[in-house]
């Protein structure tokens, strides 16, 4: 697993909304959920809302001066 998470270089910020897409299943890919979760708190990080703010914490607990 990767474990810096700092960008190589500088991009503008997304200033888009999230699309989400429902598909109905009977079981569901907890990997694939949690790699989607783990992308948008990453992106939304340092943002006030709640999603940037679990960013701002899976970032501290990636940072390698742990």
């Amino acid at each position: 697993m990767v474990r810096n998470y700092q960008p190589k270089t500088h991009r503008k910020p997304a200033d888009r909304n999230l699309r989400v897409r429902f598909t109905k299943r009977e079981q569901i890919d907890a990997e694939q959920v949690a790699e989607v979760l783990i992308r948008v708190a990453l992106r939304e990080a340092g943002t006030g809302s709640p999603a940037g703010q679990a960013g701002t914490q899976l970032r501290q607990l990636l940072s390698p001066e742990r």
